[in-house]
C-alpha cells in the first residue's frame, strides 16, 4: 500500500459523501422527490440526534478500517501484481462472500428476541433515505465492516486495486439501496431494483430480502420478495 491507493480510497470516501447527500436530496428537496417510494407522515428521530449518529458512525467506519489496514493489511492486500480477469474474479468472489455472510447476519439480527438491541435502530427510520444508510447501532456498523474484511481475506488477499474496487461497490451500493427512489428511465433500472427491493424490507416484510447486494442467497432461501 503505497500513497496513492490512500488518496485514491480518500476520493472514494468523499464520492460517498457527496453521492449521500446528493440522493438523500434529490429524494426530500429536489424535483424528483415524486419518483420518492415512500415518504413517512412523520419524522419519529429528531435532526440532531440523527445527525449524531450518522455523523459518528461515519467517523467509527474510517477509524476501523484505518486500524484494520494498519494491523491487518497483509491479510487482506498483496503487492503482486495481477491482470484484469484476476481483478475481475477476485472483485465477484469477495462480494459474492460478503453478500452470502451477510445474509446470514441480517437475517439472525431480526430474531425477534435481540433485534431491539441493534438492527431495531437502523429499522426505526421507516423508509430511509441515502444519509440514514448509515444510521445504524454502532455494533452492526462495525459487523458489516467486519465481515467485508473477513470476505476479502478468505478470497485473497486481494491486489491493491481489487479492494478498492470492493470498498467501492460496497459502500456506494449501500447508499443506494437507501435511495428510497424509483426513477422512470432504464438507465436506473439497477437502482431502482435496490432500492425497491429494500423498501419492501423495511415497509412490508421485515422476513424478506435480507441479502444486500445479489438477490441470490434471499432466493435460494425462499426469502425473495
Amino acid at each position: 500500500m503505497d500513497l496513492q491507493f490512500f488518496i485514491i480510497l480518500g476520493v472514494i470516501l468523499t464520492f460517498d459523501g457527496i453521492l449521500m447527500s446528493f440522493m438523500a436530496w434529490a429524494a426530500q428537496k429536489s424535483s424528483l422527490k415524486q419518483y420518492r417510494i415512500r415518504t413517512p407522515t412523520t419524522y419519529r428521530i429528531p435532526k440532531l440526534k440523527k445527525a449524531i449518529n450518522i455523523g459518528l458512525n461515519g467517523l467509527l467506519s474510517t477509524v476501523f478500517m484505518a486500524a484494520i489496514l494498519y494491523h491487518f493489511g497483509d491479510y487482506l492486500i498483496s503487492d503482486e501484481p495481477v491482470g484484469g480477469v484476476t481483478i475481475f474474479g477476485e472483485v465477484l468472489a469477495s462480494l459474492l462472500l460478503y453478500d452470502f455472510m451477510y445474509y446470514f447476519l441480517h437475517r439472525g439480527m431480526h430474531h425477534p428476541k435481540y433485534m431491539k438491541y441493534v438492527h431495531g435502530v437502523h429499522h426505526y427510520v421507516r423508509f430511509p433515505t441515502s444519509t440514514e444508510s448509515i444510521y445504524l447501532h454502532p455494533v452492526e456498523n462495525l459487523s458489516g465492516l467486519g465481515l467485508l474484511c473477513i470476505a476479502m481475506a478468505i478470497i485473497g488477499p486481494v491486489s491493491a486495486i481489487s479492494f478498492l474496487i470492493i470498498f467501492f461497490i460496497y459502500s456506494t451500493v449501500n447508499i443506494l439501496v437507501h435511495s428510497n427512489l424509483n426513477l422512470p428511465h432504464p438507465a436506473f433500472k439497477l437502482l431502482n431494483f435496490w432500492a425497491i427491493k429494500h423498501d419492501l424490507h423495511h415497509g412490508k416484510h421485515l422476513n424478506r430480502n435480507y441479502a444486500s447486494i445479489f438477490p441470490f442467497w434471499d432466493l435460494m432461501f425462499n426469502t425473495y420478495a
